[in-house]
């Protein structure tokens, strides 16, 4: 029996149906049309579905049988009738006060009603306040104005604590704020009224800074201290103090007593509140209390400049004798400040620590500023050494490298930025005396370098260099991790700080280059007996010393030479042993690579330098740089190489055409030289097929600059030679290539041979030169007819029916005109004639089309 789908029932009321009735006799619900017939079908669904569910319960029961335990992954699994409906919110979602599902808040939460209603009533009590004293001050005597003031005072903060108490704390910021508001208005009151006396500026702002701060402080205690505490007195607190010290500081001129006492105080109160829960007035506090301590510091170092600045300078008695570095030493010690208020912790330790010793190594080390340059970077070269020794005791100290490792780093960096700059000062003095000893080969080889004047109080003593070298190594090893790189690296540094204090000495110049020189060589030679990583490291390093050696080298040209010929003799070595080596490695790879690129251009700088020391000629010195680095660049055949030996070439040659007294000729053999070299490279080396171009191209500009040279004006005398040469290269490509097309292989040459004596052959159709290209054009096409071959036929029609047009144009110029327009009139009717007629067939066709059923 239908369950849903019931015939003699109407689906909205139930009420009995009458046979085929149009609507329902009880609730007027229509039943016929395609919504009933619809709703219906909707139901016969619903019975079959509840009858399969019936079918089911039998082996559901069966199953729950089994076993109790899985009676709950029964329900909550797939095969439960009626599964926990998973997207209703449960009751821990909903919200007791509002009725609704917990969510994102879209608009105002129900916390936020009271919080906007507190506010703007504090806001109003404070208004009213301020405009009942503007009003009803001038009538109100004394004692109402005392009685008012008072009664609305303590009411605001005795409600405030009261409702602070009930946890109301909404209305307790609200009433406590109002309360501070209105003990502000009371002291303006009396100060108006003159009853504090001659008060005013600073000495009011004490006054009112240390009743805010007291009025927060009492608000604090009078409420419980198991709570969270109201925010207002806290910020109350700490603005009242703020405000209270800032006056004192304006008040007195112990300027620095002061500031101590507020530092102290400061730290004194965060102790105090510490684990009460007055996280505000704890966190404002200290940082008022970091500010204090900031403050002086920049005092103390205001008055160690003002000394600076006289004529005594920084001595010991100006400093310490009249008290100007005491507010700095006091600073120094009072960053240890918050390692008794916060305890030893490891983070807060090693910052005031750090800060601490800092401060005290520059007040130690202030008088020394006032000595020479030299006495000064003594100084503090001691001070990094004796740090770097405190870092390394520590770091070498398990119990106290976590806690006090960076304490000590800290100073030590200071210390190592002043020696730094002291040892960057020399290095850039030996730098200048080097490279300023001469023009680039205007000097002899016995040229010397300029001697440092170092007068009694302007430079540092050149023979600091290698102590502040050395003592930056040191500190470089204890306090960065890069320990192993020092040590290697190490001795090399030294050798260049020593190198640099003999440059600030009137040497010879050679001896400089000589020492850089060995160097590089010694690091490469070491170096390639080291593999991996750390052979690459030194090959780079003795690379960049052979390259500086070779830059200090260019005042003298014979030196020049020398230097350039040992970096040539290094790099055909370094290729030598790699060439016999494996070179599989990517470090190897590399450094073979570096070496080859280097080669070509050594080689010019070599020929350049050398030319110069034996006065050859300008003009001649690119053939040398052109045949060893096309020779190079032939055997080697890497692209590095290549591009190197054409980078070489680029820069030599303009120099030489330039100081040649035949520039044609010159540039013609350099273009030969150059067109060999890369078409041989070409023809020997099957992966360099494609340099047969530039190297055809360059022996072709090679002739037309001689041609042009000798006066041929001749076009075919220009490109024929370049064309027969394409047109052989593409016969020999569609020979060995069935496959290939003639356009792409013999249109460019074929172009090349007719087209620029055709250009020619416009200009002067009655000549031999006609008749052979028209002749040359008719053997292409009778040729392409033979072998089947569409661009010699495309070619030679094209060029011989322009000639013939050419040909004839001086007779159709004679002809009469009405035959010229009888033609365009003839032409002219059997076009339209044609027109029409297709027109007349597209209509008859559109008219078939129109009877196909």
């Amino acid at each position: 029996m239908p369950h849903y789908a019931d015939p003699s029932r109407c689906p909205d009321c139930a009420a009995a149906l009458p046979a085929a009735p149009g609507t329902c006799p009880t609730c007027g619900l229509p039943l016929t049309g395609p919504l009933a017939t619809e709703l219906l079908r909707t139901l016969r669904r619903a019975d079959d579905l509840l009858g399969q569910l019936r079918a089911s319960a039998a082996e559901l029961a069966i199953a729950g049988s089994t076993a109790d335990s899985t009676a709950g992954s029964t329900v909550a699994g797939s095969g439960a009738l009626y599964p926990p409906p998973t997207d209703l919110p449960d009751r821990a979602s909903y919200d007791p006060g509002a009725g609704r599902p917990a969510g994102p808040s879209r608009g105002l939460t129900i916390h936020s009603v009271p919080r906007i209603l507190l506010s703007l009533g504090a806001l109003c009590l404070l208004v009213a306040a301020v405009i009942f004293l503007a009003v009803a001050w001038s009538w109100l005597g004394v004692g109402g104005r005392t009685t008012v003031l008072v009664a609305l005072t303590a009411t605001a903060g005795g409600l405030g604590v009261r409702f602070g108490r009930t946890d109301l704390r909404v209305a307790a910021e609200s009433l406590v704020t109002v309360a501070l508001g209105l003990l502000m208005l009371d002291l303006a009151g009396a100060q108006d009224a003159g009853w504090l006396g001659d008060l005013e500026g600073s000495a009011l702002a004490v006054l009112v800074g240390g009743v805010l701060a007291a009025a927060g402080a009492l608000l604090l205690l009078a409420l419980p201290a198991d709570r969270p505490r109201l925010v207002a007195p806290q910020v109350a607190v700490v603005a009242g103090l703020l405000v209270s010290g800032v006056a004192v500081h304006d008040l007195t001129d112990r300027h620095t007593l002061v500031l101590t006492l507020a530092v102290l105080a400061s730290a004194g109160i965060v102790r105090a509140v510490r684990g009460r829960q007055a996280v505000v007035l704890m966190r404002g506090v200290a940082g008022t209390g970091a500010w204090w301590w900031s403050a002086l510091t920049m005092y103390g170092a205001g008055r160690v400049v003002g000394v600076a600045q006289e004529e005594a300078g920084l001595t010991w008695d100006a400093l310490w004798g009249s008290g100007e570095v005491v507010p700095l030493a006091v600073a120094a010690a009072l960053a240890l400040v918050p390692v008794a208020v916060t305890g030893a912790r490891s983070l807060a330790l090693q910052v005031c620590l750090g800060v601490s010793t800092v401060l005290t190594t520059i007040v130690v080390l202030l008088p020394s500023l006032d000595s020479t340059a030299t006495g000064s970077t003594a100084a503090w070269l001691v001070a990094l050494v004796l740090w770097t020794a405190v870092a390394h005791v520590v770091a070498r100290a398990p119990h106290w490298s976590a806690r006090l490792r960076w304490s000590a780093v800290a100073p030590l960096a200071v210390s190592a930025a002043v020696v730094g700059v002291a040892a960057s000062t020399l290095v850039g003095r030996a730098l200048d005396a080097v490279l300023g000893v001469g023009s680039p080969y205007g000097e002899d080889i016995a040229v010397r370098l300029a001697p440092v004047e170092v007068t009694a109080d302007g430079l540092v003593h050149p023979l600091m260099l290698l102590p502040l070298s050395a003592a930056l190594l040191a500190a470089t090893y204890v306090a960065l991790p890069w320990r192993r790189w020092v040590v290697e690296g190490a001795a090399g540094v030294l050798a260049l700080t020593a190198l640099g204090t003999l440059a600030q000495y009137a040497v010879p110049l050679w001896v400089v280059v000589a020492i850089v020189a060995t160097s590089g060589v010694a690091l490469l030679a070491d170096a390639s007996r080291r593999p991996g990583p750390r052979g690459v490291v030194g090959t780079s390093v003795g690379a960049a010393l052979l390259l500086v050696s070779s830059v200090l080298a260019l005042p003298s040209a014979v030196l020049a030479s020398a230097v350039l010929g040992v970096v040539v003799l290094v790099v055909v070595t370094l290729l030598a042993r790699a060439g016999r080596g494996a070179r599989d490695t990517r470090p190897a790879s590399a450094v073979c690579g570096v070496a080859g690129a280097a080669l070509p251009l050594a080689w010019a700088a070599f020929v350049w330098s050398f030319a110069e020391a034996t006065d050859l000629g300008v003009d001649l010195r690119a053939y040398p740089v052109l045949v060893v680095g096309g020779l190079l660049a032939i055997v080697r055949h890497r692209v590095e190489v290549e591009a190197a030996a054409v980078a070489a070439a680029v820069l030599v040659t303009p120099l030489a055409l330039d100081a040649s007294g035949d520039g044609s000729v010159s540039l013609a053999v350099h273009l030969t030289l150059a067109g060999a070299l890369v078409t041989a490279s070409s023809l020997i080396h099957a992966d360099r097929r494609v340099l047969a171009i530039p190297g055809g191209l360059l022996l072709a500009a090679a002739t037309w600059v001689r041609l042009a040279d000798l006066g041929v004006t001749a076009p075919e005398a220009y490109t024929l030679p370049t064309a027969l040469v394409l047109v052989a290269l593409g016969i020999d490509r569609l020979r060995r290539d069935p496959a290939a097309a003639s356009e792409t292989t013999l249109l460019p040459g074929l172009v090349l041979a007719t087209v620029p004596s055709l250009l020619w052959v416009l200009g002067d159709p009655v000549s031999l030169r006609a008749l052979l290209l028209g002749a040359a054009c008719l053997v292409l096409v009778l040729a392409a007819v033979r072998v089947r071959w569409s661009a010699p036929l495309l070619v030679g029609s094209v060029v011989g029916a322009i000639l013939v047009l050419r040909e004839l144009a001086p007779y159709v110029a004679q002809t009469p005109q009405w035959l010229a327009i009888g033609l365009a009139g003839a032409v002219l009717t059997v076009i339209g004639v044609t027109w029409e007629r297709r027109l007349q067939d597209l209509q008859v066709a559109g008219s078939f089309l129109g009877r196909l059923r």
